[in-house]
């Protein structure tokens, strides 16, 4: 039986920190991942002029995924009280991307306005969500240096098998 667990980051997205991982996730052996969705938010540009348009990125990397460094690991903690521990590494803001030994697949383009926020993607069934298995990783870019530091709070939603 399947489990959801949420990874909760909140903190700072720095202009000089270049392209980062919001998330990264790393599943268990034998315990495969599956993306239900995620919200961005921020909290610190709340004016015009700090208004920007952010492209995110939700890739798949397959075959020797290395997880990036600069950022901190996330406890992925479950909905129900009742469900085991998350198996699965996850890791929030590294600004050291993760890479893989393969070709990243990216699985969906978003453009986020940061003042759009909270802005949530969810995909509709399981046939819809990212997934990946033993030796892949999941990861949620921010592609975009933003123009200047912002803080936000930040959760995925994962359903380990």
């Amino acid at each position: 039986m399947s489990r959801i667990y949420a990874v909760t980051y909140n903190g700072t997205f720095t202009n000089a920190g270049g392209n980062s991982d919001i998330f990264s996730i790393q599943p268990a052996d034998d315990k495969p991942i599956k993306l239900r969705g995620f919200r961005l938010s921020q909290i610190s540009e709340v004016g015009d002029t700090g208004e920007e348009g952010l492209r995110i990125t939700v890739k798949r990397l397959p075959a020797t995924f290395t997880v990036g460094s600069g950022g901190s690991s996330a406890t992925a903690v479950p909905m129900d009280s009742a469900d085991v521990a998350c198996g699965a590494t996850c890791r929030a803001n590294d600004t050291t991307v993760a890479t893989t030994s393969s070709t990243a697949v990216v699985l969906d383009e978003i453009g986020w306005n940061e003042r759009n926020s909270p802005c949530d993607f969810w995909y509709p069934d399981e046939r819809f969500c990212p997934k990946a298995k033993q030796g892949e990783g999941l990861v949620i870019v921010m592609e975009t240096t933003p123009a200047d530091d912002f803080t936000g709070c930040f959760t995925a939603w994962i359903e380990e098998e």
